[in-house]
């Protein structure tokens, strides 16, 4: 079987290499990453400088994370019976038969410890002060919500959780951490951290003029984000749209987790496929 992988960064390598260690005939092409070379250095034949080359009759594909437009027009060129693999794949691949990591269970879990490790980080590189005794909010309690949260309160951080689910705000509760609706107060002034994981505009003017110009928000929500990150800018408020923090933070973890993922569908028969809920 023939597999190519196109695109994307440092954890797309490392994908590739799991792949050729377990014996996989494989063809990257467009990595945006210097380690290439060094990391396939015992498989140099897989490096091809020539898309057409990489996926000429390819078995399966995976794309990079996130598939940006540039490389839509890839679904023109695929040969019809081709699996396709990446994150929330776009609408232009539905003619085949596609597997979301997303909607993998033991792939999310796994990223979702890979994204609170990196969101901890950026939290830390961005924060003038000491994570301990400090003030987070965190928007959403979800997978990557539940994890950011928990890691947040075991050093020592006050947490607040906002989720619009009630049984989402008492899970919370119920692991220590303080709850709200979202921004329901007047005023959030008093913290100093915001961590949004909703992908959709919860921290718009409105929101963002109940906080304090010294807050720092990390948004790891998907395109677009959460955030109104003109406003913030504007008011001089650090906000950053911090996505892909597993690909910069843990690419040989996250590389590994996606390139098992991908053996375990092709060689093993696991249901994943994503065709028809999509």
């Amino acid at each position: 079987m023939k597999i190519a992988v196109v695109g994307g960064d440092l954890r797309q390598c490392y994908l590739a290499k799991t792949l050729l260690e377990a014996g996989c005939f494989v063809k990257v092409y467009g990595l945006e990453c210097k380690e290439t070379g060094r990391l396939l250095k015992e498989y140099e034949y897989a490096i091809s400088d020539n898309l057409n080359e990489a996926i000429e009759k390819c078995d399966a594909i995976v794309l990079p994370t996130p598939v940006s437009e540039k490389w839509f027009y890839v679904s023109e060129l695929l040969w019809h019976n081709t699996l396709v693999f990446g994150w929330n794949i776009p609408k232009e691949f539905e003619a085949y038969k596609r597997y979301d990591f997303g909607k993998m269970e033991e792939v999310a879990l796994r990223n979702a410890v890979a994204t609170a490790e990196g969101t901890l980080a950026e939290i830390i590189t961005n924060g003038v002060i000491n994570l301990t005794g400090s003030k987070c909010i965190v928007t959403g309690y979800g997978r990557c919500g539940k994890e950011i949260a928990a890691r947040l309160r075991q050093i020592g951080v006050n947490v607040t959780v906002m989720a619009r689910n009630v049984a989402e705000r008492e899970d919370a509760a119920f692991h220590g951490m303080d709850i709200s609706d979202i921004f329901d107060r007047a005023s959030y002034r008093e913290y100093d951290f915001v961590v949004n994981t909703i992908p959709a505009r919860v921290i718009g003017k409105p929101q963002i003029d109940k906080l304090s110009e010294d807050v720092v928000i990390i948004d790891i929500a998907t395109m677009p984000g959460g955030t109104d990150f003109t406003y913030c800018k504007n008011k001089g408020i650090k906000a950053l749209h911090s996505l892909g923090l597993p690909g910069k933070y843990s690419p040989k973890t996250s590389g590994w987790i996606l390139g098992n993922a991908v053996l375990n569908i092709i060689y093993n028969g696991r249901k994943g496929d994503i065709s028809e809920i999509q």
